[in-house]
């Protein structure tokens, strides 16, 4: 601590510091009540501006307000873990087989137990592996037209007309230790999906023979890979070498209790699963998930009911849309027809 030399002139002026609106260093309030004979006035002086010292050093020592973030609002669910994803929606975990399913993945991960997820589009499986890796993935969207270049690289022409090389969501993710997602898994060429197996396999590295300068690649720790797909969609062919290498596999569905805790009309959620029903029997090709759930949710909210359920059924599919619009009729009890101008 400094030393600080005071007069007993100075105590006396103490007083006059009364009026101000900031009071004395600590260290020369200490030192003078130790040090100087005061006066019972001048030693209230002392005491009023040493409260308001410690006053003001404690809130100088208070963190700055943070910035404002955007908040998004997810209504709270008993009992269920929230994760955020990466564009800012939450998603809440649910149980696979006695385990929450992010923390499944998660371990999975670490285990390099690659991941297969099934289901019906919408019913939350992408949502699930963003909630599970956030800022750690990298996706590619299969389709019949997914090539090998898509997952290894290729060259690319520059501005300056020249040629080089960029590599794939596949390299990136070996390569920096990150997560691949690979959505519609089903729809991809099996020849294209073998470039994997070098990576998913004791191997973990893959040779770029269309970049020699490339060369081998290896995984580092941390990489995975998670398929998903709509078993039930045209064109779907999932090879036994890559199920093999998947050894964690979950089929997923619309948790109808979840979508009641999050505010979906109950009579949507009731027409919804009759419709599943339906398909699950083969007598329509298609029923609400939970994508379409938390949409009719929200656009019920701001444009009513009646809306919300003529926006749903002009979703349906075409060839659909008589056994959707009888089923909502029925569970509304009134005439429900897709909207049309």
């Amino acid at each position: 601590m400094p030393t600080y030399k005071v007069s007993t002139t100075t105590m006396e002026d103490l007083s006059k510091l009364s009026s101000l609106e900031v009071g004395l260093p600590t260290a020369l309030l200490a030192y003078a009540k130790q040090q100087v004979s005061l006066s019972s006035e001048t030693k209230a002086v002392l005491d009023k501006w040493s409260n308001k010292s410690s006053s003001l050093t404690k809130r100088s020592a208070t963190p700055k307000t943070p910035k404002k973030v955007r908040v998004v609002d997810a209504p709270m669910v008993d009992g269920l873990e929230k994760y955020e994803r990466p564009n800012g929606d939450f998603y809440y975990s649910r149980q696979w087989s006695g385990m929450p399913d992010v923390e499944v993945l998660r371990l999975g991960r670490k285990l390099g137990h690659y991941a297969l997820l099934y289901g019906s589009p919408g019913c939350g499986k992408t949502a699930l592996v963003e909630a599970s890796f956030g800022d750690e993935l990298y996706t590619i969207l299969g389709s019949g037209d997914t090539e090998l270049s898509d997952f290894i690289g290729g060259y690319v022409q520059t501005p300056s007309g020249d040629f080089e090389w960029v590599d794939g969501a596949l390299v990136k993710s070996a390569e920096q230790g990150k997560v691949l997602l690979i959505d519609e898994i089903g729809l991809i060429d099996p020849k294209v999906l073998s470039a994997l197996y070098g990576l998913m396999d004791g191997r973990k590295e893959i040779t770029i023979t269309q970049n020699p300068e490339r060369g081998t690649v290896k995984a580092k720790d941390g990489f995975y890979v998670v398929g998903a797909t709509n078993p039930n969609a045209p064109g779907v062919r999932l090879s036994e070498a890559l199920l093999s290498r998947c050894l964690l596999q979950v089929e997923m569905t619309t948790d109808w209790e979840l979508a009641k805790k999050l505010g979906v009309p109950r009579l949507a959620i009731t027409a919804s699963q009759n419709l599943a029903k339906k398909q699950l029997s083969g007598e329509t090709s298609w029923s609400p998930q939970f994508r379409e759930l938390l949409a009719f949710r929200e656009i019920e909210k701001s444009y009513g009911t009646d809306w919300a359920i003529a926006n749903l059924l002009a979703c349906s599919p075409e060839m659909d849309r008589p056994i959707v619009a009888d089923v909502f009729t029925r569970v509304f009890g009134k005439d429900c027809r897709p909207a049309k101008i």
